[in-house]
């Protein structure tokens, strides 16, 4: 059954654009596994510091594997200093 993850991140002002840069790699390289069937990012256009990823996966191993990747951790741990608040993560 395919397992779908609705991410809301919230990012200072002032690193909305390393933020994007860093996506924007996270993006990629999560596209690439085997068990990602849609990953994409979008940014709230009335606020621009609000993001939302949309990931889905072919099943529960899939989002598994990619929370377990090395990019992923690299990805947390660059952007910590740019959030407002705590990112909020749904699994649906």
């Amino acid at each position: 059954m395919k397992t779908k993850v609705i991410a809301r991140i919230y990012v200072k002002n002032e690193f909305i654009d390393a933020f994007k840069e860093l996506a924007a790699t996270m993006v990629a390289k999560t596209g690439k596994e085997s068990g990602c069937l849609f990953y994409r990012l979008f940014q709230d256009v009335s606020r621009p510091g609000d993001f939302l990823f949309y990931e889905e996966y072919k099943d529960q191993s899939a989002l598994d594997v990619h929370r377990q990747s090395e990019y992923l951790k690299d990805f947390r741990e660059n952007n910590k200093h740019m959030l407002s608040q705590d990112a909020l993560v749904e699994v649906i």
